[in-house]
């Protein structure tokens, strides 16, 4: 199965910038080809957990059976695991979800272009509106070019619609988020992996 979606966490460059941990419930398109959603490009609930450089998102697939999508961070390859534990590699995920809110294009490459389009609100969070085009299909979701709309504080992805340089297209939008500390095992690899490294 060929993994396209792409989940990271990195820390955006601002560093007065509160670091961005929590969760978020999220109606997005990202998940498709795992989900195996039907039309295609219908938008699914997904909650995602948020620290730093690592993720977690969790999603149901078309039959309603539970997976996890777990990154967690400092290097480590990423994994999808099933509701009992069973879980398979996916060792090039990555999904950028943080950004400088004065800056997104910061460290995207010299052809990196982002437009401030105003401010607003999203997700009850205060927010900046970009247009960006990457070179590198580095913007959310792996996007290259796209509008998105981050957390004036922390930088959080809050919404994006965009096109990969393939042209497909993806969409997320977050219903609510909470800021705030997660429990330290949210991250932590199951018994299965773990006993298998």
């Amino acid at each position: 199965m060929a993994l396209s979606l792409c989940l990271c966490a990195s820390r955006a460059a601002n560093a007065q910038q509160a670091p961005a941990e929590g969760v978020a419930q999220v109606l997005t398109n990202q998940l498709g080809p795992m989900t195996r959603a039907s039309p295609r490009g219908k938008l699914e609930p997904v909650t995602v957990y948020f620290r730093e450089g690592a993720v977690r998102v969790d999603f149901r697939d078309a039959s309603g059976t539970s997976f996890q999508l777990l990154l967690p961070g400092e290097g480590q390859p990423g994994w999808i695991v099933g509701a009992k534990g069973a879980a398979m590699p996916a060792p090039n995920a990555k999904w950028p979800l943080v950004f400088d809110p004065l800056a997104p294009c910061a460290g995207q490459g010299m052809f990196a272009s982002c437009q401030g389009q105003g401010q607003g609100l999203v997700a009850g969070q205060n927010a900046r509106h970009w247009r960006y085009r990457f070179s590198r299909n580095s913007g959310p979701g792996m996007t290259s070019r796209g509008d998105m709309w981050l957390d004036a504080e922390t930088g959080l992805v809050l919404s994006y619609r965009g096109e990969t340089g393939v042209g497909l297209a993806q969409e997320w939008r977050v219903q609510s988020v909470t800021y705030g500390p997660l429990p330290e095992d949210t991250f932590e690899l199951p018994a299965s992996i773990r006993s298998g490294q």
